[in-house]
């Protein structure tokens, strides 16, 4: 068979197997909607399950919501710049290590400038602390990233709900997104497999983001 008619034969295996695929996709669909357990009803409930959450940032308005999300930031720009300058990472996560830092403090940046453009007051940096042991090992270091990312995670995930301004709340989505992306970058140097094993992320109560964040110089 000469190579344009195995690359055709190819090509109609592969369709022939996506169109069964969607098929087999679609029936499995209905079947699951019919028994009131699947698709867009699963993500109705777990968006009914998180509304209180959602609602514990209503009223603050975007200045305020954004002012704690300044502080926050920083607090994870500082603590990655530490576990950058600490000695304990080499190479690739080292180079990881220093990049979520950097990222963390551009985040703060483009907040900073936000709440400029609103008229509203940049904290002042807090007085960070962080455990004693924090750099004692990389795992150690490590184990604390992983407790610190899905409360940022977390916090920008409930109170998107409650920002008034689109163009506030698309931006807010897309550092969240990143923070996901560092929370992944964390799994994989935790050698956790698989590194993302979640399809929807929870989120948290202001109370328990201020709880968090407390112990390390925020509130």
């Amino acid at each position: 068979m000469r190579g344009e008619e195995s690359r055709v034969a190819v090509w109609i295996d592969r369709e022939t197997s996506r169109r069964n695929f969607l098929k087999t996709a679609a029936w499995t669909g209905a079947a699951i909607s019919a028994m009131g357990i699947g698709g867009f009803g699963v993500a109705v409930q777990r968006a009914d399950a998180q509304a209180k959450p959602y609602k514990t940032y209503e009223g603050l308005g975007d200045a305020a919501i954004l002012q704690f999300a300044y502080q926050l930031e920083l607090l994870e720009g500082n603590f990655y710049a530490i576990g950058a300058d600490s000695g304990l990472f080499r190479s690739t996560f080292l180079d990881q290590i220093a990049e979520i830092s950097d990222h963390e403090f551009a985040h703060a940046d483009a907040i900073a400038t936000t709440l400029g453009q609103l008229g509203a007051d940049v904290p002042a940096e807090p007085n960070f602390t962080f455990p004693d042991d924090a750099t004692a090992d990389a795992a150690t270091f490590l184990g604390y990233a992983a407790t610190l990312e899905p409360v940022g995670i977390g916090a920008y995930q409930g109170a998107a709900p409650a920002l008034q301004s689109k163009n506030i709340l698309a931006a807010a989505i897309s550092i969240h997104n990143a923070e996901c992306q560092h929370r992944c970058a964390i799994a994989i140097m935790n050698l956790i497999v698989p590194p993302n094993d979640r399809a929807f992320e929870e989120a948290l109560p202001l109370a328990d983001v201020q709880a968090a964040a407390k112990p390390f110089g925020i509130g």
